[in-house]
Formats: C-alpha cells, structure tokens, sequence
C-alpha cells in the first residue's frame, strides 16, 4: 500500500482492523527466513498447486539439490504448456500453477502448503482501511489453488493431505505409495496415479510361491512407505502359512529420500 503512513478504520472496531491488517502483512509479503522459498509460479485463469522434493532433506532444513524432483517438476510444468497449447482442450481457459519445493521433509510440506490455503481464504474487507488522501489501499488477492499435484513421499504427501482436507482442496500424488492413503475415512480428499504397497506385496508373495520358498527375510526403511508395505507382505505370508518371514528395518535417516 504504497504511501500510507497511518489508517483509519471505518468502523469501531480497532482490534478487528488491527487484526485484518496483520492478515495482509502476514500473507501478502514473503518475509525473509534462513532458507530461500523455491517456488514457480505460472499465470493463468485456473490455478492448481505443486509439490515436488527439488531439494533432499538436510540436516538443518533443506539439503543437497534433487535432479529427480526436479525433473518432475518440470514434467508437471510441460504438462502445463501443453495443455495450454492445445485449444481444443480447454478452449478460452489457461492453467496456471504455483509449485513449491517440499525438500523431502513433512513438516517443511505443510508449512509449504499453507500458501495454498491462505489463497483460498485471504479475503480482505478493504472498506475497513483508508489511506491519507482518502483512497482505498492497493490489493490484490492471490488466485484460489483447485487442486494440489504432490506430494512424492508418503509421509510428506499424508501430512499435506491433512491440512488439504479441511479445506476440501483435492490432492493427487505422483508417486506416494503407502497403504495409509487409502484410507477415505482419513484422505478423502486424496487420490494418486500410482497403486498402493498392497499390489506390491502381492506381487512379491508371488515370486515366493513361484521360486517355492519356505523362509523368506525382508529389510524396510522405518516409516510408512517401508514399514507399511512389509506390514502388507506379513499379513500375506501369514495367509499362506507355510511362508515364514523374518523382518528387519532401519532408520529413514540413512536414506536420501522416502517414497
């Protein structure tokens, strides 16, 4: 709001103006934080989200840079252009999107995705504000997201899902494999292009019975993409019965990401 030196509200309640300024502050300027916001943004008359791991996860935030997260982006950002191309698609309408970086952390994801909520609730009442000479203050508000592209890990992806949901924010995944997400009663608002765990599972307990094996031992990522996919291959072997299983895990930390 360019000149505005002091306000003054239209109505009595200061505290509600105060607060609503805060508002605008708050979501319409990216401050400053240790770690730079990664974030592409394409114009257009409908807008839908992204996330995509262009960083690992570091020690202190975000880590090393992500070739494959990248490439993915980038895939979703072609995708874009050539929908956009085709006017006998989507005649007279553009996508457009805004693709965060999730660095292959949960909590960094959901802090990320609060930019698609506050989009779809910053509604500023600007007759409450008044500028010196009498104007209303310039502000634009961010266009509503429809939908989220992301996440690529389960865990980050069920994290975001649970923000997402109370917002009724559709969200497909790309690549997020964990039986969990499955769960409607959770993730209704969650759909993926990839089957979950239990498809693999079954798949393996075929190669068992095909190679006619007795004993079989299974190593998992702790987490839910490891943990919950051998959980899946357990509850099969156990169906069998004459399959034994022998499960041994080790800590997500040792691995550059977890799908």
């Amino acid at each position: 709001m360019h000149g505005i030196r002091r306000w003054t509200p239209a109505s009595d309640g200061t505290t509600l103006c105060l607060t609503l300024l805060i508002f605008i502050i708050v979501y319409s300027i990216k401050s400053c934080s240790c770690q730079s916001v990664e974030r592409v943004e394409l114009p257009g008359d409908v807008i839908l989200g992204g996330l995509f791991p262009v960083h690992e996860n570091g020690v202190h935030g975000c880590g090393q840079f992500d070739l494959g997260g990248y490439q993915r982006l980038e895939a979703m950002v072609y995708a874009l252009q050539k929908i956009n191309n085709d006017r006998n698609l989507l005649p007279g309408i553009d996508l457009g999107a805004v693709i965060l970086d999730t660095c292959s952390r949960d909590t960094y994801a959901l802090e990320q995705a609060m930019d698609f909520v506050a989009s779809t609730t910053n509604r500023i009442d600007l007759d409450a504000f008044t500028c010196p000479n009498g104007s209303k203050p310039d502000y634009v508000a961010p266009q509503p997201t429809v939908a989220v592209v992301g996440a690529a890990a389960s865990p980050v992806s069920s994290m975001v899902a649970n923000i997402l949901r109370l917002f009724k924010i559709p969200q497909v995944s790309y690549a997020s494999t964990s039986p969990e997400l499955s769960d409607k009663s959770r993730f209704d608002y969650f759909l993926r292009v990839v089957p979950p765990d239990t498809y693999q599972a079954q798949a393996m307990l075929d190669v068992v019975k095909a190679l006619g094996w007795r004993y079989v031992a299974t190593i998992a990522s702790s987490g839910n993409y490891g943990e919950k996919g051998i959980d899946a291959f357990k509850n099969l072997t156990r169906s069998t019965g004459n399959v034994t299983n022998h499960v041994m895990t080790y800590p997500v930390v040792e691995l550059s990401v977890e799908y």
